[in-house]
């Protein structure tokens, strides 16, 4: 059994690597040889082809359910599923499908204004404008396109008013007037947003709060997962073994205290909502259950393997989830932590101290896990995790649920539980408040993945072995490894993909320049979701200069936020709005050895011809910023600027057919040509005309749309041009678009 587990779990890593998911017949070939390894008792190979049918079986219903769909033009009957969350220009929400070719299947809808009222559990048939899901893909942002996967979510899009959609049932989900009643209770208590996350599963938390949130790296803490379904879990099986149960010599006491406790997790679960991570925890209850009921005792090491095992056959795109592989990095160190110090009859005051022990190496291990799985760590998150765990674990989680039994039941005095478990937050809101404004992170070098491969190897070779000989060795080789350290920094273009907007940044080791800062629109603000966490992941601990080139919600993004965790940074534009800032024109010719020139600024009506137009010259190559102008600023550019050529140049406006003129494409003769736009945007980005420009001159597009982020290396005899997508794990998932590394051009 344990070498079928492992074969589940080496299909589920190799699946990550493959560049095509194999067509659904191969499902009949795959599920036979599956059962003649097992036959033949090759247990290892069954299992990674039981692994492979379950996950291309279910990505081509996933797939064949989306054709569906799209050819029904966007006519959708269904239930919706989630709370809905408000905005001030719409309203967003699940809607899952019924009677229809893809009936299961869910939609992320937006409602603009006017929205009615809209509560989950009610079945509406609607009309609303389609398109994949899809997202930036950036090395510090999330994988849009593999939480659909996960979630089942076929689409995205937003209702249509053209037919007016009809409600056909009138239901309100008992969730639904059970988070209603929970937020009327919980309304006027200045630790809400945290009670309602942690009780609820419904994050609304104020953009301040979130940045805490980030930056004191207790993310985890406030996202109901395995960590609080366990609470309940081992506080309901507690409590069910201190009362008095009828029968009990029947030995029933043992049974009904575990089925009580997995019934607590379960109806905990459903109140959260049933999110991914609250199932993968009660799934790995409800196999534990299972076990002691039937009496069988497994090894820690079994029971691990055959919980990744049959969740990974259960639900195969868990593999594309970091938090679903942290998770059981964390249960391992876990049992290995049990297996090495098993629990012994001692005093409080030596369990207290295990404890606190405990939860310090954990906290270790969890934040060397988050710098490799997510580029980097915030500084604060290993004295916050110390600090808050034991007290949220200790105290004030189980404080919330005693809060929201209370409430539940209609208990008299309910209100001054919930009055005491404010109080017993307010320090943990306190600490997030201020988190919120501190800018310390650890990011991870940019490394090659086999250099940090091997540092892992060798600096764990080294704590294991370090008396004998293969230990000092390990610590000797470190040395030639830890020379690429050594090596100095390189000048990088990074083309940040923040959907329909603009963010380029210039690197130079740990310092670096911004020109603009992606969009905004109404609560979503790309440089918070995007280009924050860019930074941090690229080691960027002084920005020193934020060039905003106009006055456009695309363009300027959050700049407020970029000031306030680089508050050395000097922002040039020539918005008026914007205090302390100074003119382009006052923009320093040098910057760490890199020459910028400011061709124009203002002077126009349009606003998007008031763009500063910046050029750098580094290494003797000749970076253009256009901005948004228009084509007849790029024809006065070339009568003020005869002479002028760019190797690089990022297109105005995101590819708009209203610039990049041929005349101006022409003289500038780049080497190549980025944009930034959104993947299905509905000004249909770049142009048809502008690409046929670029193909009649042989100029080479990269767009973010399909790249994600642009990594162009600029060396004094090269350049050299990196796509994120091509190198995002998993690889069938996000078809590529060319090399992982292509070389530009060498002089």
């Amino acid at each position: 059994m344990k070498i079928f587990c492992i074969g589940v779990l080496a299909g589920s890593l190799l699946s990550l690597f493959l560049p095509i998911v194999p067509p659904f017949l191969s499902v009949f070939f795959l599920v036979v040889l599956a059962a003649l390894l097992m036959w033949r008792r090759y247990w290892f190979l069954a299992g990674i082809m039981a692994y492979f049918c379950c996950w291309i079986a279910q990505y081509n219903a996933y797939t064949h359910a989306q054709q569906r769909l799209f050819q029904h033009d966007g006519d959708l009957n269904g239930i919706i599923v989630s709370i809905p969350k408000q905005y001030p220009q719409y309203s967003q929400f699940i809607l899952q499908l019924e009677n229809t070719a893809a009936k299961g299947y869910r939609i992320q809808l937006n409602w603009p204004q006017p929205v009615p009222v809209l509560s989950q559990g009610q079945h509406w048939r609607l009309q609303a404008k389609l398109k994949p899901v899809a997202g930036s893909a950036n090395p510090a942002g999330p994988n849009r396109e593999a939480q659909g996967l996960l979630q089942d979510i076929l689409a995205q899009g937003s209702v249509r008013h053209e037919i007016a959609p009809e409600l056909l049932v009138q239901r309100t989900a008992w969730r639904q007037l059970l988070v209603r009643r929970i937020q009327h209770a919980t309304a006027n208590l200045n630790s809400a947003p945290l009670l309602h996350a942690l009780a609820l599963g419904e994050r609304q938390f104020s953009p301040q709060l979130w940045q805490g949130v980030q930056q004191s790296g207790l993310a985890h803490l406030l996202a109901i997962s395995g960590l609080h379904i366990g609470l309940v879990f081992g506080w309901g099986l507690w409590l069910l073994r201190l009362l008095p149960w009828p029968l009990c010599w029947l030995n029933w006491r043992q049974p009904v205290a575990l089925c009580g406790a997995l019934g607590m997790v379960l109806s905990y679960a459903w109140l959260a909502g049933f999110a991914i991570p609250t199932i993968r925890a009660a799934y790995a209850l409800l196999i534990l259950v299972l076990a002691l009921l039937q009496y069988r005792r497994f090894s820690y090491s079994s029971y691990w393997l055959v919980l990744i095992a049959s969740m990974l056959l259960v639900q195969p795109f868990f593999s594309l989830s970091k938090s679903f592989w942290l998770s059981l990095l964390a249960v391992a160190l876990i049992f290995l932590w049990l297996w090495r110090w098993p629990a012994h009859r001692s005093d409080y005051w030596q369990k207290f101290k295990m404890f606190l022990l405990f939860h310090a190496g954990l906290t270790l291990f969890m934040a060397f896990l988050s710098v490799l799985l997510f580029g980097g760590s915030p500084a604060l998150a290993l004295i916050s995790n110390i600090l808050w765990l034991p007290w949220c674990s200790l105290l004030a989680i189980p404080l919330l649920f005693v809060s929201l039994l209370a409430e539940l039941l209609s208990v008299p005095g309910s209100i001054w539980l919930w009055r005491l478990t404010d109080m017993v937050f307010w320090p943990l809101l306190q600490w997030l408040q201020w988190s919120a404004s501190q800018a310390s992170w650890w990011a991870l070098p940019d490394f090659p993945w086999w250099l940090l491969a091997a540092l892992c190897i060798m600096c764990m070779l080294f704590i294991l072995a370090y008396q004998h000989w293969y230990g000092v060795l390990a610590l000797t080789l470190l040395v030639p490894l830890l020379s690429v350290l050594l090596r100095p920094p390189q000048w990088q273009l990074h083309l940040i993909d923040v959907g329909q907007g603009l963010a380029v940044l210039m690197q130079y080791g740990q310092r670096g320049l911004l020109y603009d800062a992606g969009p905004r629109f109404g609560d979503y603000s790309a440089t918070a979701a995007q280009v924050l966490p860019y930074l941090r992941q690229r080691g960027i601990t002084r920005l020193d200069a934020l060039i905003l080139s106009h006055d456009d919600s695309d363009h300027t993004g959050d700049w407020a936020l970029l000031q306030q965790y680089f508050p050395q940074t000097t922002i040039y534009t020539d918005i008026t709005d914007i205090n302390g800032a100074k003119s382009c024109n006052q923009l320093p010719a040098d910057f760490l050895g890199a020459q910028l020139r400011v061709l124009q600024q203002g002077h126009y009506s349009r606003k998007n011809d008031q763009s500063c137009v910046v050029l750098l010259e580094i290494h003797g190559w000749q970076v253009l910023l256009p901005g948004d102008i228009g084509q007849s600023v790029e024809l006065a550019l070339l009568t003020r600027y005869p002479e002028l050529t760019a190797d690089v140049l990022v297109l105005a406006h995101h590819g708009s057919s209203s610039s990049s003129h041929l005349a101006f494409l022409h003289q500038l003769a780049p080497k190549l040509a980025l944009n930034s736009a959104s993947l299905y945007n509905r000004h249909q980005h770049p142009a048809q005309q502008v690409q046929q420009r670029l193909q009649l001159l042989g100029i080479p597009l990269h767009n973010t749309a399909h790249s994600g982020a642009i990594v162009l290396n600029i060396g004094p005899k090269s350049l050299a041009l990196r796509q994120y997508r091509d190198q995002r794990i998993p690889y069938w998932l996000q078809k590529p678009v060319g090399n992982a590394e292509t070389l530009l051009t060498t002089r």
